[in-house]
């Protein structure tokens, strides 16, 4: 005797939904409608809004594109060639102008020291010519001579020599017995006195004497030259270099008889 095998129980189905099929039919069109109205265009002040909010990105963008942009991009190779040339004419003006200007620069420049020289050796002139007037006070090396004459025995001879061995000898400033001689100091005697330009001086004598001492003292004591003499007629003639030579003594300029400006 066969035994029957158990018949299974029946299964039961899965249900759809705790509410049911028409529920979830109703659930997924919610769905899709709130998806399309997602994406649908917006309508009314929305629509506006997202309107001007677009303008005013697209605007942005154009404005900050546009001042990124070099100007030259824009031109075409035509152009560029004109503006090419344009500025080559520019430049060669440019460097025309300023190799003129460079010229005149120099032009000027040689007539400002030209005239500053001719202004130079115009004060340089002047202040010799009142050197050798004896009309400014002076100081520099030189030499003091000084001359004793016991017996009284010089003449105006001797003086006039001595002046002259002294211009030669390249003297600047002369002074004897403080009285500033200039080029047209003269001697005199009367009396058996001698006299420097209308002034009458006594011995001891004291010549002071601006230039080159070595010079100077060679000259005065040259054979047969003035110190010569002097002591031959029994003068006591002193040479002595002097380091700085101050003579502040001026000489009274004498206003010309003949001689006019012009």
């Amino acid at each position: 005797m066969t035994m029957d095998e158990p018949t299974p129980a029946p299964t039961a189905e899965e249900p759809a939904g705790p509410h049911g099929p028409h529920h979830d039919h109703l659930a997924h069109r919610l769905r899709e409608r709130a998806h399309r109205a997602f994406w649908a265009v917006p309508r009314g002040p929305h629509a506006v809004l997202l309107v001007i909010c677009m303008v005013l990105g697209f605007a942005l963008v154009t404005q900050v594109r546009s001042q990124r942009q070099d100007p030259i991009d824009s031109l075409s190779e035509q152009d560029l060639v004109v503006l090419l040339d344009e500025l080559t004419t520019q430049e060669r003006g440019l460097r025309t102008r300023r190799a003129d200007l460079q010229d005149r620069l120099s032009a000027l420049q040689n007539a400002a020291s030209q005239q500053e020289a001719r202004d130079e050796a115009a004060q340089n002139a002047r202040v010799q010519a009142e050197i050798n007037a004896g009309t400014v006070a002076v100081h520099g090396p030189g030499v003091v001579m000084r001359i004793s004459d016991p017996a009284g025995a010089l003449t105006t001879a001797q003086f006039v020599m001595t002046l002259g061995e002294l211009r030669n000898a390249g003297a600047e400033a002369i002074e004897l017995n403080g009285n500033r001689l200039s080029t047209r100091s003269s001697f005199t005697s009367a009396d058996g006195r001698i006299s420097v330009d209308g002034t009458a001086i006594d011995p001891p004598y004291e010549w002071k004497v601006i230039g080159s001492s070595q010079t100077i003292s060679t000259a005065l004591e040259i054979q047969a030259g003035s110190a010569s003499q002097m002591r031959a007629k029994g003068a006591v003639v002193s040479i002595d270099p002097v380091d700085d030579v101050v003579i502040d003594s001026l000489a009274v300029p004498l206003s010309p008889q003949y001689a006019s400006f012009g």
